[in-house]
């Protein structure tokens, strides 16, 4: 007990600055995030809170990420995942374990997602509608760059948004694996569940640069109508089509 009396000053100390920081209210979260990300409806504290309502800025257009709660562990803060996120909009969710690696590179674990097509449209020319959803063991990003990913991709009640009318397309997997600073990169294989149109093949990412190769066949392969619709990046086989698409990002 004699220590216990004379280090009874710096455990009252010890003791009172975790008080305090434990009280930090939520708003202070919002000094914590990247300018493009904003919060209201602030409630609870830093280590465990709530938004009203989030969002962010891609390409000066507001990308809404709904209800916010978030929670941090800090005795993992410095070598795990200490953050556990979780966001609601309607039907798009998102749910992560985030955390800082050795590198400073961002470091999401357990991740679920899941949205609707259209909310890409307004950022990109993307004429297919249906469900995207997600589950993720890993993924690992520096600044813009996907350092690593690991997990699957669901394309749910695919369909071309055609202005004649909506073609439904079928049901769709993507399986996730790689490393963007290897040869391969990160490489994603596509399978069709069920569906009129039958996609197999994959999309790759090294580095920056990225490139899609599918092969097309099944009913909806041999459409002229969505033949024709698809043409401009799309080049006809006897079983339907090839698509190779490669840029960067």
């Amino acid at each position: 007990m004699a220590w216990l009396i004379r280090c009874r000053r710096g455990l009252a100390g010890t003791l009172l600055l975790a008080l305090v920081v434990s009280q930090i209210p939520a708003r202070a979260f919002q000094g914590l995030l990247p300018d493009h990300v904003s919060l209201s409806g602030l409630s609870g504290t830093i280590w465990s809170g709530q938004a009203v309502r989030a969002w962010t800025m891609i390409d000066e257009r507001p990308l809404m990420l709904g209800a916010v709660q978030w929670r941090v562990e800090p005795w993992r803060l410095g070598w795990s995942t200490p953050l556990t996120l979780n966001s609601e909009w309607g039907d798009q969710i998102l749910r992560s374990r985030i955390g800082l690696g050795f590198t400073g590179q961002w470091v999401l674990r357990d991740i679920s997602l899941n949205f609707d097509t259209q909310i890409l449209r307004a950022f990109f020319p993307l004429y297919l509608g249906g469900t995207l959803s997600g589950r993720f063991d890993r993924i690992e990003l520096d600044g813009d760059n996907l350092l690593q990913a690991r997990g699957m991709v669901y394309l749910r009640d695919a369909i071309w948004t055609a202005s004649g009318g909506s073609i439904p397309l079928g049901n769709y997997r993507i399986d996730v694996t790689g490393d963007g600073a290897s040869s391969d990169g990160v490489r994603g294989l596509v399978h069709t569940d069920d569906g009129a149109l039958l996609l197999e093949g994959e999309v790759n990412l090294v580095a920056n640069a990225y490139e899609v190769s599918l092969r097309a066949s099944g009913p909806m392969a041999r459409d002229e109508s969505f033949r024709r619709a698809v043409s401009i990046f799309a080049a006809p086989t006897p079983e339907g089509f090839d698509i190779v698409v490669k840029g960067q990002l």
